[in-house]
């Protein structure tokens, strides 16, 4: 990375000066800060453990409702970590003040906390800011005002957000007009600069604003904006979008451009760049481009570092996707630079507005803008309201244009604003921080960014085993690819999948048909129908097959497996857009049921390497003892449709590893998906008998396999109806069977997700309505069973409710698609007979009729109801949630546990003792904490329940080879003559 103006150095640096001399009377505080928040940031900055418990109490401090929930939450956050005396949370005065003493603990903590936040915050309504933003006038400081309470999951709190807003530039414009004018904050080059700026959240303004819902966003924020954009149009004020999260950084945009189109002649409008992106400079030029061509008003635009740096590492790291953001702080300062000189240039086109507290900085963009011949007036330097006074100050003295954004709003919401900028400016790298808490050297500070040598990101390890990531579907080039799959298979279905056995195919008398669930008029494949005959003669191929391939070394085995999975990369999106057509999968889900087909491939192929290496066992002087393993010998899959790649992968992949011979009995509804594992297997090289494909009635080819004497074992994913049958049947001895069969059975689940009273329901609400309704709930692992603690029963109802009505029903091939069809007509008829049931036993409180015809479609259906009734006790399979109200948390997990499944289960809490509590009481195989309970990854989340709700080791975990293995000791004597060797 190479800056474009590098000979401003000496102009920097006497301009960091003359901001520095200029603030000089101002006390050198981080933030303009009461003693005691002073003194506790201090603290903060000093020890890590007691900022990140901190942090996190102020985080879940508004959700307590009781001066006993603050007690609580005060001790469980607190305990075991050093708080001095001189910043007290309250923690110590239950202990000398007798039986008030909770009350005036909880009364320390909440002053505190509520003086804290209207620090940074200037008031709850815009008539109790106008004070503040009037005294910021009075010293010569204009200002943009955020509202708080962005989140939205609802068109009600879409709604009401956007009244607020009008709202706010009401007041603001008549609370602002008395002012006595000021030209340096009211003038510029290109005309007048609104007194009344007002910055907004997209997202706030459209719950579906998002990469795959992306037309239906921008509909939904578009409709909310038209009132907003002619309001502040009539009143002469400036509307800015701010930027959020890189997954609706490309759709932000967009809005933007609609809006440009919509209103070329005003209002003002501004956008946001963040440096720390790596695509930042380029998206910075196209606004530039775009804002010079298509708008009256010059786009204002906000350059910035970025406020969620953390969030962005993680979530890529998670994903395996590559960081959108510079790994290096200095990288970010120096594309700062980057893009200041991008604006600079494009003054005119766009109205430059520099945001930082970095004195180098923001020096840099006044230096390169005065090199530019650009007058002091041509741009605008914006700080953060109640942080860093020594630089308003100075900047102020240097005659230029100082804009301080400024949040409104209530406490709660302004929690979530009040944490990111405390992490982000009590941070090791922080200019704040380092300048106004620790007084490092100026000179030091305004030094040169410099790259360190590593900054390039190193290419991914794949030696050992990594999670494949999902397709990026924020970015518009994954997303073209996967539609363009979708529309390509849809022209090429009807493809038929005949049975395979030897290496051979063969046809039969029957067949089976599947359908796409969607629109079942369109035939996908037409598979064979094995009979019992096929299946014995299968049976024979393989058993002959297996030994061979069981006597090959495991790096070979792995070899075919790893090929495999290659063949899968390069067909993912095309195995994807199969499962769109016959299985109902949205793009998100067939495309992760791919991924995790890969998973399977890769991590068994490892496994089966690890475990040829034998078992440690002890061998004493004069005798080795070796421990081993030797496949079982066939095996049999019985797989479902529900994911119909990536279950059938692990299936059949772990038993080839570790050398068995396995029949693979696809699931009647997804034979086409099925197949093409088989073909891809063999293509990869494994030896053509060690694989059969056998599609057929799982009541006829698959319970004779089940009973067949030479079957060693039976691997099932499938209702605990037919699970319990395979368990009997495999049990029974049969003539000439010389073992006992083993069972690896997945029967499903009743899953429940409890809701703390603490809990952050603007994290809650979505992973319940993804955990419930991804999928038209078909999985096993869905929600079906909310459990609310009483105090926020109503206020989850009606959010979920909210959200729900929002998610987007339809056929899978469009790529907004949440929830489509059911996978065939029983299952349709089930889940409507259940939708009956729910209306008899409580209060269906949304019931979505508005659905596809042609198709399997059922829409999305919240109830009410106890914890015995059938809809909240019954295995469903389809987007039903059950929401029961409790009085505390032990009745929670008491209803929690009330069901003989112990699949997933998940929990939403706020305090560490519940969360422990769960994770030791809450009877599940999975449990999930503060976030959606589906979507288990291969090797971080091995799956299986526990109960009814299976039998046999977890899937993707480092156990599952042992099940299709016999351990063997060999023992041998070393011992000849009396002498005994002496190993090294």
């Amino acid at each position: 990375m190479v800056k474009a103006s590098s000979g401003i150095e000496a102009d920097l640096r006497e301009i960091a000066a003359e901001i520095a001399r200029g603030g000089s009377g101002q006390e050198a505080k981080v933030f303009h800060l009461s003693w005691w928040s002073e003194r506790m940031l201090d603290w903060a900055m000093a020890h890590p453990a007691f900022k990140t418990q901190l942090f996190r109490f102020v985080d879940v401090f508004p959700a307590c409702r009781t001066n006993a929930e603050i007690e609580r939450h005060l001790e469980e956050y607190f305990d075991g970590v050093e708080v001095p005396r001189a910043v007290d949370l309250g923690l110590e005065i239950a202990e000398h003040t007798g039986p008030l003493g909770a009350a005036a603990s909880a009364a320390v903590a909440r002053r505190n906390i509520v003086r804290m936040a209207h620090l940074f915050v200037a008031g709850e309504t815009p008539a109790e800011a106008l004070e503040p933003l009037s005294q910021l006038w009075g010293v010569g400081e204009a200002f943009t005002v955020d509202l708080l309470g962005e989140k939205t999951v609802t068109l009600a709190e879409a709604d009401a957000y956007a009244r607020r807003v009008v709202e706010m530039l009401d007041a603001l414009s008549q609370g602002t007009a008395s002012w006595p004018a000021n030209p340096l904050l009211e003038r510029d080059p290109w005309g007048d600069v609104p007194r009344v700026n007002v910055s907004i959240k997209p997202t706030a303004l459209a719950p579906l604003l998002g990469p795959l819902t992306r037309e239906e966003g921008l509909a939904q924020a578009m409709e909310r904006l038209h009132p907003i954009l002619a309001r502040a149009r009539d009143l002469g004020a400036t509307v800015h979008f701010d930027m959020e999260h890189y997954d609706v950084k490309d759709v932000t945009h967009e809005l933007i451009r609609r809006v440009g189109e919509a209103f070329p002649d005003g209002p003002h409008i501004g956008a946001v760049v963040q440096a720390y992106l790596r695509d930042s400079l380029a998206d910075l030029h196209d606004l530039i481009a775009w804002s010079g061509r298509a708008l009256r008003h010059p786009l204002q635009v906000r350059l910035v570092k970025g406020a969620y740096w953390d969030y962005e590492t993680a979530m890529a790291a998670q994903q395996g996707w590559p960081s959108p953001v510079y790994a290096h702080k200095a990288e970010t300062d120096l594309n700062f630079e980057r893009c200041v000189d991008a604006m600079v240039d494009g003054a005119g086109a766009v109205r430059p507005a520099f945001g930082s507290h970095n004195l180098r900085s923001l020096a840099y963009a006044v230096a390169r803008a005065r090199a530019a011949g650009l007058a002091d007036d041509a741009f605008e330097l914006q700080l953060l309201y109640g942080m860093a006074e020594p630089v308003h100050a100075g900047l102020r003295s240097l005659g230029l244009r100082v804009r301080v954004y400024t949040p409104i709003g209530d406490l709660v919401p302004g929690m979530a604003y009040l944490i990111r900028r405390l992490l982000e400016n009590t941070s090791n790298e922080s200019f704040v921080r380092m300048r106004f808490a620790e007084g490092a050297d100026l000179d030091l500070l305004l030094a040169e960014p410099v790259v360190p040598s590593d900054s390039v990101e190193p290419s991914p390890d794949r030696s050992g085993y990594h999670h494949a990531p999902h397709a990026e579907y924020r970015r518009a080039t994954a997303r073209a690819r996967m539609g363009s799959a979708v529309d390509g298979t849809a022209a090429s279905l009807g493809f038929v999948a005949p049975m395979v056995i030897g290496g051979k195919k063969y046809a039969s008398r029957g067949e089976i048909v599947s359908s796409d669930p969607g629109h079942t008029d369109a035939l996908v494949c037409r598979s064979a129908m094995a009979t019992r005959d096929d299946a014995d003669r299968a049976v024979a191929i393989v058993q002959r097959a297996q030994p061979a391939w069981g006597a090959f070394d495991a790096r070979t085995r792995a070899s075919v497996l790893a090929r495999a999975a290659a063949i899968m990369r390069e067909r993912r999106h095309e195995l994807a857009a199969l499962e769109v057509f016959e299985a109902g999968k949205p793009w998100i889900e067939a495309d992760a049921d791919v991924a995790e087909a890969v998973d399977f491939l890769e991590y068994y192929a490892r496994g089966a390497v690890r475990l040829s290496r034998g078992g440690p066992v002890e061998s004493p002087p004069g005798e080795s003892n070796a421990y081993r393993y030797e496949p079982r010998g066939v095996g049999v899959a019985i797989t479902p449709w529900n994911f119909p790649l990536a279950i059938p992968t692990g299936m059949v992949a772990g038993p080839l590893a570790v050398g068995n011979g396995v029949i693979l009995k696809p699931a009647e509804q997804t034979p086409g998906v099925a197949y093409r594992l088989v073909q891809i297997l063999h293509e990869a090289g494994l030896p053509p008998g060690v694989l059969a494909f056998l599609p057929g009635v799982g009541e006829e080819v698959g319970a004779h396999l089940v009973e067949h004497p030479d079957v060693s074992f039976i691997t099932f994913t499938g209702s605990k109806a037919v699970g319990l049958q395979i368990i009997e049947a495999a049990a029974r001895h049969q003539p000439g069977q010389g073992h006992v069969k083993r069972v690896v059975a997945e029967m499903g689940g009743k899953n429940a997700i409890i809701i703390d009273e603490d809990a952050d329901l603007d994290v809650a609400v979505p992973a319940v309505v993804a955990s419930a309704f991804g999928y038209a709930g078909q999985k096993c692992s869905a929600c079906s069973r909310l459990v609310v603690l009483g105090a926020v029963f109503d206020e989850v109802v009606d959010r979920l409710v909210g959200a729900t009505a929002l998610v987007p029903v339809g056929h899978p091939r469009a790529m907004g698609t949440v929830v489509g069809p059911l996978i065939d007509e029983e299952a349709f008829e089930r889940v409507r007979g259940y939708q009956d049931v729910a209306a008899k036993e409580g209060e269906v409180v949304l019931r979505r009729d508005d659905v596809p015809t042609g198709g399997w479609y059922v829409g999305p259906t919240v109830a009410v109801t106890s914890a015995t009734a059938r809809v909240a006790t019954e295995e469903i399979f389809g987007p039903l949630l059950a929401v029961i109200r409790v009085g505390d948390f032990d009745e929670a997990l008491s209803v929690a546990n009330a069901t003989d499944y112990g699949l997933t289960g998940g929990i939403f809490s706020r305090s560490p003792s519940r969360i422990g509590r769960a994770t030791t009481s809450f009877r599940c195989g999975n449990l999930y904490v503060n976030r959606a309970i589906t979507g288990a990854v291969v090797g971080r989340q091995p799956f299986g329940g526990i109960g009814l709700s299976g039998i046999g080791s977890k899937a993707g975990g480092p156990d599952y080879l042992l099940q299709f293995v016999e351990p063997r000791v060999v023992t041998e004597n070393t011992i000849r003559q009396g002498f005994a060797p002496h190993e090294s």
